[in-house]
């Protein structure tokens, strides 16, 4: 049964017609679930729902999923690289009360709209800034945050400066003890991608566990993986199996993941 729609996000604007941002057209789509999806650049970036324990995107169910199996700090510190509509910040905010969170989008327009379209937790809980994601981190001063969060498109694919061994070691620099990277990954049979970046993720932190779709992590068919690492003993790997098991769709988790 769908979800009832129990509040319209940024009912001002204009559904269905494209507005400019910094880095392109952005378009906001009702859809009949209850949630509204941010589009930019015509693919699909960033799901907008009144609850902000639901998650319309699978790979956000991952990531929030990998949260919760790891053996995190009572209070922690956030960076975001990708920002978008910060549907996942808003969402970790949420669950996690004493946690903070900064979140960063190279579009200088969007942090200022998404303020105005809905209910995102104030500063200092959730900080949002215009910032290119490599320099989010080469910026950050060592051992400073517990969580990395990079789910930065460029279209439909990591832009080069984000999926690379300097990406990945600068936000390795700046995590405590016990820290974790997590990243969106968008892969496509074929595409070399995805394996460069996880082979970047290898060479920077060791084990890093990667869950998604078994069709995808087959490389039989274009989707989203998320990787997370290191993956050491702070991550609950039997945890997130039966988290995978009871997905609704045929999900898997994988220490070998190549790309």
């Amino acid at each position: 049964m769908a979800r009832q729609r129990t509040d319209r996000i940024a009912p001002e604007v204009p559904r269905g017609v494209e507005f400019p941002i910094a880095t392109g057209v952005a378009e906001l789509r009702d859809e009949p679930d209850g949630t509204t999806f941010l589009w930019v650049n015509g693919v699909p970036s960033s799901p907008l729902d009144p609850d902000p324990e639901y998650l319309a995107f699978e790979y956000m169910r991952h990531l929030s999923a990998i949260v919760t199996a790891w053996a995190r700090p009572e209070r922690m510190l956030a960076l975001h690289v990708g920002a978008a509509a910060c549907a996942f910040p808003r969402h970790l905010a949420h669950r996690l009360p004493d946690s903070g969170h900064i979140a960063v989008d190279i579009d200088s327009t969007l942090p200022e709209l998404v303020r105005q379209w809905w209910d995102l937790p104030r500063a200092p809980r959730l900080r949002i800034r215009a910032q290119d994601g490599l320099e989010a981190v080469t910026s950050r001063r060592d051992a400073s945050l517990d969580l990395v969060v990079r789910d930065a498109f460029a279209g439909d694919e990591t832009p080069a400066a984000l999926a690379s061994t300097e990406w990945w070691a600068h936000a390795a620099r700046t995590l405590r003890p016990g820290g974790l990277v997590l990243a969106n990954v968008g892969t496509r049979p074929g595409a070399p991608g995805a394996a460069a970046d996880t082979a970047a993720a290898r060479e920077v932190l060791g084990d890093v566990l990667a869950i998604g779709e078994h069709a995808v992590l087959k490389g039989r068919r274009r989707g989203n993986v998320v990787i997370a690492g290191p993956a050491d003993d702070r991550l609950d790997v039997d945890a997130l199996r039966r988290y995978a098991a009871s997905a609704p769709l045929p999900t898997g988790i994988r220490l070998d993941w190549a790309g």
